[in-house]
């Protein structure tokens, strides 16, 4: 036990449904609370999907219908459970665009030094409003946390913080499954995500796929999540006639297993965090291609090593990386063999130390 274990470390998120940056936080809580901190979590969403730990303050149960009675409502009941959970140190998962409201949690709600603000996206104005009232305002606040070098370099540049760091994003063990068979006999790759074409590129993907002619060799495409753009993309499967070869699976209960068994996952997406899927694939084995997007691939992708990372934006490269990895066999086994080893910074305890030690400064 820490000799800090009495520490309380509240968690604020949107929801804990859905996203990379909420299932970090509920994986956050678990964390925490093994090593002997008191957890609670407010959530702004009636959204629980997540496993994790401590006490939660819901405040998206019995909502008003009308919107701007729920706002202020919501204002008020976060106020309360913030007191109420007492914490030492506030950790803030959440999107913050609206600049006035964020300014009236500041100014009425939140503790400077007991926060701090989660940066997750290379879109950082996604969590700090623009103007210079928040520059002044964030570097009054115990730290901001990027969770890349790149988000981090890149707020640097653009607020020149003085409470500035990154930690990253980690994974945690995982049970194995003691089922050796594939839940699948097909062979396949995979890709992971909200289904937005705009951010994810789906689209795109399927796009390439089909001039990759992988289907022509046997090899499908899986594509795992939910989102608006779902009926899009089953169009343009069924328009390029590819409906024997590309499974939109929707949300997937056993997501590990689908990533264990595939060839390779690939993330085609315009812009990233620190993209937690990548992190979950190299934990299974299964080696990984990825634009050298911003931001946080290149910080998790050994070129060759244990997948292979693209000029960002490149569909035609992205194309032939995606054959090759299938005809290679020899550099596939390779950047196979180096998957788990490749990871293992991002892993809980080296990452939880981090935390520790900024939590105790």
């Amino acid at each position: 036990m820490l000799q800090n274990s009495k520490k309380k470390i509240c968690i604020i998120v949107d929801c804990l449904s859905g996203g990379g940056a909420e299932k970090q936080a509920a994986n956050f809580s678990k964390s925490l609370h093994k090593y002997g901190f008191e957890v609670s979590i407010i959530s702004l969403k009636n959204q629980i999907t997540y496993d994790y730990e401590g006490t939660l303050y819901n405040l998206g149960e019995n909502e008003a219908s009308i919107k701007i009675i729920k706002q202020i409502q919501k204002f008020f009941a976060f106020k309360k459970v913030y007191r109420k959970s007492n914490a030492d140190m506030y950790i803030d998962f959440r999107s913050r665009s609206r600049f006035f409201m964020e300014y009236l949690l500041h100014k009425y709600i939140f503790e400077a030094k007991k926060m701090i603000m989660m940066v997750h996206s290379y879109h950082t104005e996604w969590h700090i409003p623009k103007g210079k009232t928040f520059k002044k305002i964030y570097n009054e606040i115990h730290a901001v946390v990027a969770v890349s070098e790149a988000i981090e370099d890149k707020l640097g540049k653009e607020y020149d913080f003085e409470n500035l760091l990154s930690i990253p994003n980690y994974i945690t063990a995982v049970e194995r499954n003691q089922e050796e068979n594939s839940i699948v006999k097909d062979e396949y790759i995979i890709a992971v995500g909200r289904l937005q074409n705009d951010i994810k590129q789906f689209d795109r993907l399927i796009e390439t796929y089909h001039a990759s002619k992988l289907a022509e060799k046997g090899i499908k495409l899986f594509i795992c999540g939910e989102g608006d753009d779902k009926k899009a993309l089953q169009k343009l499967i069924t328009d390029l006639q590819l409906n024997e070869h590309v499974k939109l699976l929707g949300f997937v209960e056993n997501i590990a297993e689908y990533i264990k068994n595939a060839k390779y996952l690939v993330l085609s997406s315009r812009v990233e965090g620190f993209p937690m899927v990548l992190l979950e694939a190299l934990q299974q084995k299964t080696p990984v291609i990825a634009f050298d997007c911003k931001s946080g691939p290149s910080e998790i992708i050994q070129h060759k090593i244990n997948g292979l990372l693209v000029e960002d934006q490149n569909f035609a490269n992205l194309k032939d990386a995606m054959l090759l990895l299938i005809e290679n066999m020899e550099l596939y086994m390779n950047c196979k063999q180096n998957t788990v080893s490749s990871i293992l910074k991002f892993t809980e305890k080296p990452v939880i130390q981090q935390w520790i030690q900024l939590i105790n400064i």
